[in-house]
């Protein structure tokens, strides 16, 4: 039964999802970026307070508002106003009088900030990375499926296969052989893409990765990059379990039926674009 629950409000999310990122203008898609952003730090600050530490949300949520919408017009330089914001956010705690572990708060305030929209506001220069807004979308779009095709594989694997236990102490659910079938789902989602480039040479929305096609020692560093990206998704999903396991807490939320809340279904891409860009960097010193 919660299998079947995961399934059908799996599916339902993703055509939601599906719906927006292909329909609306990119400015929107930033902006619901940042939307999640929020939502996650609502429900990550809400678990934190249920350990003890109460951070100080609409502060942090102004800060959010404020990094999306810098990291879209690019107004000021994002150092400089990631170090101020961080400064404000650890200074407001450490100077409020009602907050009782102060340190640890100012530490868990900056930290989930960086943690959260900074991370994922690195979508939007990978979006304007591409030749195209419509390829750069598509990109972002193709980063997050084969990371929760991850999922998809690891929780249908691990299900049926499942017997040695990955790390039973932050997420008794993970299996290795679910882990071994989260890779094969995301590399043959990859490798359908790469196929499809290669046959229909003329859709535009793939030209990020029709170099690939031509290039073997690209192809290789394409594959090896997925397999990089699954492996940090897997590790922001075991982040986000240590969080609940020291909240005492199941589920960022009961948003979702049988798949948790927002927070829950955003872990495993939370460091995939930046991610991505580095591993672009990488690409360009190395070819």
């Amino acid at each position: 039964m919660a299998s079947k629950q995961r399934v059908i409000c799996g599916l339902s999310v993703a055509a939601v999802w599906l719906t927006v990122i292909f329909l609306l203008p990119f400015s929107v898609l930033a902006g619901l970026v940042g939307l999640s952003a929020g939502i996650c730090l609502y429900e990550l600050c809400a678990m934190l307070k249920k350990g003890g530490y109460t951070l100080p949300l609409p502060e942090l949520l102004v800060a959010t508002a404020l990094w999306f919408v810098n990291a879209y017009c690019a107004w000021i330089p994002a150092i400089l106003l990631c170090s101020v914001m961080s400064a404000a956010l650890f200074f407001r705690v450490l100077l409020d009088a009602r907050i009782q572990k102060p340190m640890e708060t100012a530490v868990f305030t900056v930290v989930s900030f960086f943690y959260i929209p900074v991370s994922l506001s690195h979508f939007i220069p990978m979006v304007q990375f591409a030749e195209s807004i419509p390829a750069g979308i598509f990109f972002a779009f193709f980063l997050v499926l084969v990371t929760k095709m991850s999922d998809t594989g690891g929780y249908f694997i691990g299900s049926a296969f499942g017997k040695h236990k990955m790390c039973p102490r932050l997420s008794p659910g993970k299996s290795w052989e679910g882990t071994a079938g989260g890779y094969a789902f995301s590399l043959a989602t990859a490798a359908i893409v790469v196929t499809c480039a290669h046959l229909f040479k003329d859709v535009s929305f793939l030209s990020f990765v029709r170099p690939c096609t031509a290039d073997l020692p690209l192809m290789i560093w394409f594959f090896i990059s997925i397999a990089i990206l699954v492996t940090v998704g897997i590790c922001g999903d075991l982040l986000e379990s240590l969080f609940k396991r020291q909240c005492g807490v199941k589920d960022s939320s009961a948003l979702f039926p049988a798949m948790g809340g927002f927070f829950d279904t955003f872990d495993s891409i939370i460091f995939i674009p930046a991610t991505m860009l580095f591993l672009i960097e990488v690409a360009h010193m190395i070819f």
